[in-house]
């Protein structure tokens, strides 16, 4: 058994390989956003279709077998972005419900916030309309509008019998208020010279004056 300045010596050389190891250890919630995070501007700038695993691997600065190990495809990595937009834009929605906020003021934060999230960097808006494309991001997507149809017509409901949005019928102002939000946003995909952050004041005025009370 070695004692003294020989053993200090070899404690101190294997504390400093394993300490390197103990530092690239994250938090897999850490990791998964940090692939997330390069996975969005991987298929911004070279589309879905070109971008490969690869080319994830070398956006993230991660290894392969640590990709793999949290995402078994690119299309899982891809769908994850979408969901993890979505859980933002529907935590905050429960977070304004929860206050209690008018309904009319509860969809223009929600609709700012999209808008500033997808149209302020070019990268998120090319994310979108890359995603789009994909089948099974349609039936995602398409999945998303129902459950935000159905949640906007309760609040509507709310609205109306609180007396603070006109008396219509509240799935009819659901259907209205999501043609204009995803009308505002597809606008600014397909047209680069639309400001969506811009216009969405005027197409604002326009809702709040005919179903506000």
């Amino acid at each position: 058994m070695m004692n003294g300045p020989d053993a200090t010596k070899l404690t101190s050389r294997f504390m400093d390989r394993a300490a390197p190891r103990q530092r690239r250890h994250a938090p897999a919630e850490v990791r998964r956003a940090q692939i997330l995070d390069a996975a969005l501007e991987c298929f911004a700038t070279r589309g879905y279709h070109t971008a490969t695993m690869d080319d994830l691997v070398r956006a993230s600065g991660l290894s392969k077998g640590t990709l793999y190990w949290h995402f078994s495809s690119k299309e899982e990595v891809f769908l994850a972005l979408f969901d993890r937009f979505v859980e933002e834009i529907f935590d905050a929605w429960s977070r304004l419900e929860i206050e209690d906020r008018p309904p009319l003021e509860v969809v223009r934060t929600l609709g700012e916030i999209s808008v500033d999230r997808l149209v302020s960097d070019p990268i998120p808006l090319g994310a979108w309309a890359e995603f789009l494309l994909q089948p099974k991001a349609r039936e995602r997507y398409a999945s998303v509008l129902r459950q935000s149809r159905d949640r906007l017509t309760a609040l509507m409901r709310r609205g109306i019998e609180r007396g603070e949005i006109r008396d219509l019928a509240p799935e009819g102002i659901a259907v209205a208020l999501t043609a204009a939000m995803e009308g505002t946003l597809l606008q600014a995909m397909v047209d680069p010279h639309f400001d969506a952050k811009a216009h969405f004041p005027l197409v604002w005025e326009g809702i709040q004056r005919g179903y506000q009370r």
